[in-house]
C-alpha cells in the first residue's frame, strides 16, 4: 500500500482493506518508512488514529531512497532520525515495534541493534526487532533469550529462510516472522503468470517473475487447487505453518478480498498440510503437485 512499486494504488481501497482487517480482529500492522517514501505510514495514521490504543504498529528503519537510488543507513543517529520521522507520520508519540530493516554493510550490526535497545530504554518504542539477518548474524548478534521479532523471507519457492529461522530458535533468540509468504503475489495470483508488469513495478527485478519453468508449474498448481476446491492462499499458508519454526506470517493484503482469504486460511486452529491435502484430493494429485513444485 502507499502507491509505489506494486502497480496502481487506490487510497479508498487501501483504507477499506485496513478497516476490513481491523473488523476481522487483526491488530498488528507492519510498515516501514521506506515503503512509498513514508506514505504507507501516513495511510496507517488515516486508518487508525482514532483507535491508536487498540492497534500494534510496527515500522522499520535503515533503508533510504531518493528517486531510484536506494541505500543502507543504519547508523545509530540515522535510525533515531528515522524513528522520529516515523512517529511524526504515524501521529503517535511511541511505536509498538521498531525494526532494523536490513543490516548495513558499512555499520557494525551491534551498533545498530544497541541503538534500538537504547530507544526502548527511553520509552520511544515498546519492542525492537530486526529483519533479513543471516543465520550466522542471528547467532552472533542476537542474545540467547532475547526473543526479538525477526523478519525472514520464506515461502515454498524461497526456502533459504528455514536455516535462518532455525538459528532464531536456537537459544530462544528470535520470534520468526515470515515475510513475502506469497512471493509478492506470484504464488497465489494467476494473473502474474501471464501479465506484463509495468515499467515501475519493483517485481520486474524479482527473478521468480521471469522463470518460465516455475510459472508453468504454478499454472498447474492453480488449476489443481481450483479442481480440489482449495485456495492457493490456504495451500501456501498451510505449507508455511507446517514448519514448527514459523511463529508469525506477515501476509501483506492490498484489497478487502485479500483479508477474507487470509482469515479463512487461518480460521480456527491451523490445519496440518497433510490434512488439507487429503481433504482436497483423494487421489493425492495436489500433494504430488505441491511436492514437485515446492
Amino acid at each position: 500500500m502507499g502507491g509505489e512499486g506494486f502497480g496502481p494504488h487506490d487510497l479508498s481501497e487501501s483504507l477499506s482493506t485496513l478497516k476490513a482487517a481491523f473488523d476481522a480482529g487483526i491488530r498488528h500492522f507492519d510498515t516501514a518508512g521506506f515503503y512509498a517514501q513514508g506514505r504507507s505510514e501516513e495511510l496507517l495514521r488515516k486508518a487508525f488514529s482514532a483507535v491508536r490504543g487498540q492497534v500494534f504498529l510496527s515500522s522499520k528503519g535503515g533503508l533510504k531512497r531518493r528517486g531510484r537510488r536506494v541505500w543502507h543507513d543504519a547508523r545509530p543517529r540515522s535510525l533515531r532520525q528515522a524513528l522520529h520521522e516515523t512517529l511524526r507520520r504515524l501521529g503517535t508519540d511511541y511505536l509498538d515495534l521498531f525494526q532494523l530493516h536490513w543490516p548495513d554493510p558499512d555499520v557494525p550490526i551491534d551498533e545498530s541493534l544497541d541503538a534500538l535497545r537504547q530507544m526502548r530504554s527511553e520509552g520511544l518504542i515498546r519492542f525492537w526487532g530486526a529483519g533479513n539477518l543471516s543465520a550466522e548474524q542471528v547467532l552472533e548478534h542476537i542474545r540467547p533469550g532475547e526473543r526479538i521479532p525477526h523478519q525472514v523471507h520464506f515461502n515454498p519457492i524461497h526456502k533459504g529462510g528455514l536455516a535462518i529461522m532455525q538459528a532464531g530458535r536456537e537459544g530462544d533468540r528470535c520470534i520468526n516472522c515470515v515475510i513475502s509468504p506469497f512471493e509478492q503475489g506470484l504464488l497465489v495470483n494467476p494473473r502474474y503468470l501471464t501479465a506484463r508488469l509495468g515499467k515501475k513495478d519493483v517485481r520486474r527485478r524479482n527473478p521468480y517473475f521471469h522463470d518460465m519453468g516455475l510459472k508453468s508449474r504454478l499454472w498447474d498448481f492453480h488449476q489443481e487447487c481450483a479442481r480440489a476446491g482449495v485456495s492457493p492462499v490456504a495451500a501456501v499458508m498451510a505449507w508455511i505453518m507446517a514448519y514448527k519454526e514459523t511463529d508469525i506470517v506477515v501476509a501483506g493484503a492490498r484489497r478487502p478480498g485479500h483479508i477474507g482469504q487470509v482469515v479463512r486460511a487461518l480460521d480456527g486452529e491451523p490445519v496440518p498440510l497433510s490434512m488439507l491435502l487429503s481433504r482436497a484430493s483423494s487421489q493425492g494429485s495436489l500433494l504430488a503437485l505441491l511436492l514437485s513444485i515446492f
